[in-house]
């Protein structure tokens, strides 16, 4: 962040100069887009010089308890923020010249003695110095854009007022004729932020009434900008202590991002000469330097991380004889790679890195995500084997819902169509080419490799570029079809275009992503033409196995309740099996069910799910890699799987299956 003078910050306003800066700490202006609305938290600020401390009659904490902390964060992922960085008690930006420097505050005397002249023209100057950059940004904004709406955020102290109120509007001095549907617009869009564990109501000129000099200053020099002062409820940190809580910080930064564009494109399209037509164009599209290099670091970190390196047994096919060879009466006894981190050290380092560091709120809370996902998925590794594994698997990927089991259910009554009957069989080799002539019409170089050590027919390991085939199985046709829209159209296709983003997150990966991931993966099989009664059978009965093995079922109990079903050969059931009981319960499995239908939902929809193909995506966020494509910070995906490009018709029973899951 630059110092600059005020002349210079002027000047760069007047020129429409994009820059963040500080005059000498005094406050803070950052300028990443000229839009029309600037986000104002001039109670923010905490400093106090040293000249002054040996005059205060208060200590720090009495100053920091009338001070409005962290309402600067509430809206740092906006383009235009200006921030105090001054303690009120230096001087009251809220306040005009002839009141700005207190002599009694909330009923307790400030100073000792009467303040020397030179510390008030000091306090004044700052004053004067802040209220010039104000009026440059407010003639400006106007100038460009005909208005500007400015958003004063302040909090208060509620156990002094006993008020049950979350939010409280200051409208005395708004022209309320004029902007009442503005006001009425901004009450209803603060009513939809929730806090945990409070309520959240609104009042209009309780306790606060907008009498504040920013709110008057631009009033009378300007003819078309509106201020809306706006008092949080100190509900984010214990107000006595000034202890804060970071999970409401973060909640609120996020939902102050949202309403804000939110009420600002609603006062825009009415009053400025701006047509906006997509929220996104109201937020800055450049990538903060800050954000790349945090992006990079947490990328160099895990990049070569791959939970199923170590979770597929090395012993699976010596444990399959055994258990075949005790007539299904053994529960198999896997092992598995040594890992080769450790698991403290990867998650201390994970956590060293500088989220903070990150404006946009959104933002910043991905990465928490996907930290906080990577840490899950070390302590699922670190108890590899055990009964603990169990534990962290449900955890990071849950269990079956009621539902889930439902739809499973459902779906095991069917039996399968009569075109679906056995095809020509061909071998892993011939295979092999055929992935690779696949790959090669993407445009996609990627090795295809054989491996025993895989419980499905086909596995894409995004860290080494690779398309593992299991050793000896044998396809049909119509299952190839189904496995290359599988794995290359939606597994290989969401790793190319994630190492085409210029951010590496979407390589790392959303949390849980296996949801989308292999709702979408899927999907493809469905729009191949090529998705079978029996296939969505084995889906099904995975949904079974984990709700089974979570119940405390063992390997071998499981597979005699299932085998009943007479859906899979006794080969396929082992793997089946295998894949749910490895590591010690991996649960992931019933997530392929339980993704398809979610994805189906989608498509019913008349939400794009494009983006989704971004990278290792998930649901959860789709409406952030809208707004993070829409601003230029990801790039639109390049590829896109072929069956959803170019889909096949399929029958009328699959239609009502599919159709009919809850």
């Amino acid at each position: 962040m630059q110092n600059l003078s005020i002349e210079e910050i002027v000047a760069n306003i007047k020129q429409g100069v994009c820059f963040e800066a500080t005059h000498k700490g005094d406050f803070y202006l950052k300028i990443h887009e000229y839009v029309p609305f600037v986000c104002a938290a001039i109670h923010d600020g905490h400093r106090f010089r040293a000249s002054l401390e040996e005059l205060c009659l208060l200590d720090e904490s009495e100053r920091y308890f009338e001070e409005d902390p962290f309402t600067g964060e509430f809206i740092q992922s906006l383009p235009i923020t200006l921030i105090g960085g001054d303690s009120r008690y230096e001087y009251d930006l809220n306040r005009d010249e002839s009141k700005c420097i207190y002599d009694i505050a909330w009923g307790e005397k400030v100073w000792e003695n009467e303040l020397p002249k030179n510390e008030i023209a000091i306090s004044l100057q700052k004053h004067r110095n802040f209220y010039r950059v104000v009026h440059a940004l407010i003639e400006k904004l106007e100038s460009d854009f005909g208005a500007s709406v400015i958003y004063d955020m302040h909090s208060y102290n509620h156990q002094r007022h006993d008020t049950t109120y979350l939010f409280n509007i200051g409208i005395e001095n708004i022209d309320i004729k004029r902007y009442n549907s503005e006001i009425s617009h901004w009450k209803r869009e603060l009513l939809k932020i929730k806090v945990k564990r409070v309520k959240t109501e609104v009042s209009v000129n309780h306790i606060f009434y907008g009498r504040g000099y920013l709110l008057k200053y631009v009033k009378d020099n300007f003819n078309n900008s509106l201020v809306l002062a706006t008092e949080v409820k100190k509900v984010y940190m214990d107000e006595a202590t000034g202890t804060a809580y970071p999970q409401i910080i973060q909640a609120l930064s996020k939902s102050f991002k949202n309403i804000i564009i939110n009420n600002s494109q609603h006062y825009i399209n009415r009053l400025a000469n701006f047509n906006v037509k997509k929220k996104s164009s109201l937020l800055h599209g450049g990538l903060q330097p800050e954000l790349i290099k945090f992006d990079k670091a947490l990328y160099r970190l895990v990049k070569n991380f791959e939970l199923l390196n170590y979770v597929n047994p090395v012993n699976l096919e010596t444990e399959k004889s055994k258990f075949f060879k005790a007539k299904d009466n053994y529960n198999p006894e896997y092992r598995y790679k040594p890992l080769t981190i450790d698991p403290h050290i990867f998650k201390a380092k994970m956590y060293r890195l500088d989220v903070d560091s990150l404006e946009d709120a959104h933002m910043r809370q991905i990465y928490i995500d996907i930290i906080n996902a990577y840490a899950d998925k070390v302590d699922m590794l670190s108890a590899l084997g055990s009964e603990k594994f169990l534990y962290n698997s449900l955890r990071y990927f849950g269990e079956p819902t009621q539902q889930d089991i439902s739809n499973a259910n459902f779906l095991m009554y069917c039996n399968e169509l009569p075109q679906f009957e056995e095809e020509v069989i061909l071998s892993s080799d011939k295979v092999k080419k055929i992935f690779k002539a696949e790959g090669a019409r993407y445009g996609f170089d990627f090795k295809v490799e054989e491996s025993k050590t895989i419980p499905s027919d086909a596995l894409v390991i995004n860290s080494k570029q690779t398309v593992y085939l299991k050793k000896g199985a044998v396809f049909t046709q119509s299952r190839i079809t189904a496995l290359l829209n599988h794995e290359i159209g939606v597994h290989m296709v969401t790793t190319k275009n994630a190492q085409l983003q210029p951010l590496r997150f979407l390589s790392m990966g959303l949390p849980k992503n296996t949801h989308t991931q292999e709702g979408l993966a899927i999907m493809s099989e469905l729009k191949s033409g090529c998705l079978t009664i029996t296939r969505l059978k084995e889906l099904a009965m995975r949904v079974l196995a984990v709700d089974m093995m979570t119940k405390g079922f063992d390997f071998k109990s499981t597979y005699h309740q299932l085998k009943a079903s007479n859906t899979l050969t006794d080969d396929k059931l082992y793997y089946l099996l295998a894949r749910v009981y490895r590591g010690g319960g991996f649960t992931k499995d019933y997530l392929y069910l339980n993704g398809f239908r979610s994805v189906l939902r989608l498509e019913g929809s008349e939400v794009s799910i494009d983006n989704l193909f971004l990278g290792k995506t998930s649901h959860a966020y789709l409406s952030l890699l809208n707004e993070f494509v829409d601003r230029g910070i990801l790039e639109k995906p390049r590829y896109f799987c072929n069956s959803f490009s170019d889909p096949k018709p399929y029958g009328s029973i699959l239609k009502y299956l599919t159709g009919n899951m809850k």
